[in-house]
């Protein structure tokens, strides 16, 4: 994956990815020469996981390995990270964490006394990390209906839209483009801002508007992923 810049900081690689060769994997970054102070980048890994919304769920993790664990870079100067697998490669499905760089250095006196009673904001930067499965890639959803949402109320009518719970029975995670949903006679397509990822054995659910006089149970679901892929989910199963 390429590079970002965040406030004069480059990363490369954003999304750090162990193929099935890969044992060690570089991250490199660069503090830019117009940067007004230096920084000291703490790393920390952690295991990611995912909530029915899609909100990630982290806890801390000793599978990987990062070095070094501190680091002071200067203007202009270049720091590379490398992340390490602990123990062998044995995981069916991909796994996944998240290598966080915070910015921990203090402020210098000169520089605390400029600011005043101004806020310090610390830099955070919040990479993915996946890990290939050992097996042969699977691409597989299933679907269930959710529970049906907030009743009608004489001042607020509920809303029309279908839900629709999606599990990543596969082994890798999904990146979902578009998320076509289909009814008795009805069909509507909802496409999340930037994608959304599905990690492997992950439920996520989603809430799509209906038209005027689309009703009834939801019959289909399909998904075209980031990919270019288009995956017709299975119902039930979960």
């Amino acid at each position: 994956m390429g590079g970002l810049a965040w406030a004069q900081v480059l990363i490369q690689p954003t999304v750090v990815e162990f193929s099935p060769r890969h044992r060690t994997v570089a991250v490199t970054v660069t503090l830019s020469e117009k940067a007004q102070s230096p920084m000291r980048l703490q790393a920390e890994l952690l295991r990611w996981k995912q909530g029915h919304q899609g909100e990630a769920v982290t806890e801390p993790s000793a599978d990987l390995l990062v070095s070094p664990p501190i680091a002071d870079l200067q203007p202009g100067e270049r720091q590379v990270f490398r992340v390490a697998l602990r123990g062998a490669r044995s995981s069916p499905e991909e796994l996944a964490y998240r290598l966080i760089l915070e910015d921990i250095a203090e402020p210098s006196p000169d520089e605390a006394g400029k600011a005043g009673m101004a806020i310090n904001f610390r830099m955070r930067y919040d990479l993915p990390v996946l890990i290939a499965p050992v097996d042969k890639v699977v691409n597989a959803l299933r679907w269930n209906p959710c529970p049906p949402g907030p009743a009608s109320t004489p001042t607020k009518p509920a809303a029309a839209e279908s839900c629709v719970r999606l599990l990543n029975t596969g082994n890798r995670r999904l990146k979902v483009q578009t998320l076509t949903l289909a009814g008795d006679g009805w069909q509507q397509t909802l496409s999340p801002k930037d994608g959304e990822t599905v990690l492997a054995g992950t439920e996520r659910e989603w809430r799509v508007p209906l038209q005027t006089g689309q009703t009834g149970a939801l019959r289909g679901v399909q998904v075209q992923t980031a990919r270019g892929e288009t995956l017709q989910a299975e119902a039930g199963g979960f």
